[in-house]
């Protein structure tokens, strides 16, 4: 029997022929994947478009001088332990959520 993508069907090949075209199939494969990376080559090109990719990824990193202030206030607040959390607004920030 061989089983392909197609399907199932019975064959009255013996085995060592079948075991001769397995191992033909093989050796075609391995020929075509050594041929296959020998005229494969990976190429990489950099276009003026990359300097606007990094202009807009440097931008997009910035914080603001504001929200950098906020931070800055919040980490002191949270070392000196004066930072209160609000129950209230937690459990509904969790009873809201999707989780």
């Amino acid at each position: 029997m061989v089983v392909d993508r197609f399907g199932a069907a019975t064959t009255d090949f013996s085995k060592s022929v079948q075991g001769k075209t397995l191992a033909d199939a093989a050796s075609a494969k391995s020929a075509a994947s050594a041929q296959h990376k020998q005229t494969a080559e990976d190429t990489t090109s950099f276009t003026a478009a990359t300097n606007t990719v990094q202009a807009l990824s440097k931008t997009a990193l910035q914080t603001s001088p504001s929200r950098q202030a906020k931070v800055e206030s919040l980490r002191q607040a949270v070392k000196s332990a004066q930072y209160q959390l609000d129950s209230d607004k937690i459990s509904q920030s969790i009873a809201s959520s999707d989780i």
